[in-house]
């Protein structure tokens, strides 16, 4: 293992209840969570500042939030810069909140909502042509919708337009109620306008979401399927994917009975091209192909795409090298790492529930802008910052 990761800041009872999601932006760290709230931790202040001094929260449902996606773009001729954010609640809802320049006093509602949906997500365009939002309904279908900013004034005017479906059944009017659930979605942030989507049944389907059509579809080679042909799922669920951001790879973490597993496919020729796996305590060989020794909430590759970082429900995040497929370093999160070890024996075990690279130069303090970092959320409520050792 050769990297070492230092903890910078921690925050305890970050959210009230369990921690769910985060996404990193230039300006902030942003957490949802099961109490309802999200949260914006401000990036930009030293390693030994408190995080709960430099924080914003605001209530979205009381039914709780469970995941969240991030939009940012600079609306052309103009210095505004507008930042979306789609947050997911367990009631099937999906609200839309904008704010521009940073500034969360000019947060306000989007005028759209989505019901019956589950995991949103945003393409943007890198040769600025025409951006999308994506999200996985409740009912197995994929919903592609074109999304359009533009400035009216000091307004900004967010617009979400249908373009299409994503099925996963053959036939493109496949009932819906006959479609397994979607679990998880990544989108390929490249100019290849591709999309995946993790089915409950334990598939992972590629799709060309510009002309709403199948590409691939990935199978566990594990697969144990219900014998309940209503429950259209199996023991190999895929709760975690990926793609590099170059958009060459797929990375794929199901479910492997109580372990966890992550493939690695290429997107271009639909081939598995390798697992990542850790070596079992008692010899060098690896045992099961496990990645983890419970299952795997969080996937996230780094800014050049040579390393992924993943977590789970068995309190470790990981970081594997990609040209070796083998780990660079191990961090096992504790409550009593936390900044405050008082807790609630009651409270949730230390599960690591999502985690995210942070680029260099985004996290202020020394080494901010030389070295990269890891954000941690997980069940025990608490949000764990870390900067790569060395290169100061």
């Amino acid at each position: 293992m050769g990297k070492q990761y230092i903890s910078t800041v921690s925050a305890s009872q970050a959210h009230k209840s369990d921690i769910l999601g985060l996404e990193i932006t230039p300006r902030y760290t942003i957490t949802v969570s099961s109490d309802g709230y999200a949260k914006f931790w401000d990036n930009k202040k030293d390693d030994a500042h408190n995080p709960t001094e430099f924080v914003q929260s605001v209530f979205i449902d009381k039914s709780g939030v469970h995941h969240l996606a991030v939009y940012e773009n600079k609306i052309p001729s103009s210095t505004i810069k507008v930042t979306i954010v789609a947050l997911a609640c367990f009631n099937g809802q999906i609200q839309f909140k904008q704010f521009i320049n940073d500034d969360l006093t000019t947060l306000e509602d989007c005028n759209f909502e989505l019901n019956k949906s589950w995991v949103p997500g945003f393409y943007k365009d890198p040769e600025s042509k025409q951006d999308y939002f994506i999200v996985n309904k409740m009912n197995g279908v994929t919903e592609v919708y074109s999304v359009t900013v533009s400035a009216e004034g000091d307004k900004v005017v967010s617009e979400f337009t249908k373009y299409g479906d994503l099925r996963s059944g053959a036939s493109p009017n496949a009932a819906a109620s006959s479609l397994p659930f979607a679990i998880s979605l990544a989108i390929n942030q490249t100019e290849n306008k591709k999309c995946a989507v993790g089915y409950i049944n334990g598939d992972v389907l590629l799709y060309d979401f510009q002309n709403l059509k199948v590409i691939y579809t990935f199978r566990s080679t594990d697969l144990v399927v219900s014998r309940n042909p209503k429950l259209n799922s199996s023991s190999s669920i895929p709760r975690a994917i990926a793609f590099s951001p170059g958009g060459t790879l797929l990375a794929v973490a199901r479910d492997n009975q109580a372990a966890g597993s992550i493939t690695l496919y290429d997107v271009q020729y639909g081939e598995n091209v390798g697992t990542l796996a850790a070596p079992s305590h008692s010899s060098k060989s690896v045992v099961g192909g496990f990645a983890h020794q419970g299952w795997i909430l969080g996937l996230d590759f780094d800014e050049e795409g040579k390393n992924l970082v993943s977590c789970g429900f068995d309190k470790c995040v990981r970081v594997w090298n990609l040209e070796t497929s083998e780990r660079e370093a191990t961090i096992t999160i504790s409550i009593t790492d936390l900044d405050d070890s008082t807790h609630d024996d009651e409270q949730d075990q230390s599960v690591a529930s999502g985690v995210k690279f942070i680029k260099k130069g985004i996290r202020g303090g020394a080494g901010g802008d030389s070295n990269e970092g890891i954000c941690v959320v997980s069940f025990d409520r608490g949000i764990r910052w870390y900067r790569e050792a060395g290169g100061i």
